[in-house]
């Protein structure tokens, strides 16, 4: 019988790589992949088939200020007039340290919005970047 990991990974667990920095200041991440499908009739009421359509990659990333401020800084040093929506990058999320570690690449991700500001009370800024993809590459 093959051994197998019951490992349950903890939000401690994740790294993140953004334009080749490790991120630090990272609050949370999220993607998925979104296959269109539709069911094919013919006579009668019951579906034939389901049929399957484009796929659809995106998520939401969120990064503390600073993080946003170096990813800035980043975008910026390729042309002055970029900002966070203009330039493609990687995602790089491994889940686990050694071993026992899996990692999913989130590519050609384009941030599709983004919004600053804070309120009475914040003690830190915390942004979301949500992004559209062109796919998800799942390695070991």
């Amino acid at each position: 019988m093959p051994a197998f990991s019951t490992k349950q990974y903890a939000f401690s667990d994740i790294r993140v790589v953004l334009l080749g920095r490790d991120v630090v200041g990272l609050q949370g991440i999220s993607y998925s992949v979104k296959t269109d499908k539709q069911a094919v009739y013919g006579r009668g009421n019951e579906p034939l088939s389901i049929q399957s359509g484009n796929k659809e990659y995106k998520g939401t990333i969120m990064l503390l200020q600073s993080e946003v401020q170096a990813l800035e800084t980043a975008i910026r040093s390729l042309n002055p007039t970029y900002d966070l929506t203009s330039v493609p990058f990687d995602i790089v999320v491994t889940y686990g340290d050694g071993a026992e570690s899996t990692t999913d690449v989130v590519q050609g991700v384009e941030i599709t919005e983004y919004e600053k500001g804070m309120k009475q009370e914040d003690k830190f800024a915390k942004i979301d970047l949500p992004f559209l993809a062109l796919g998800i590459k799942r390695a070991a």
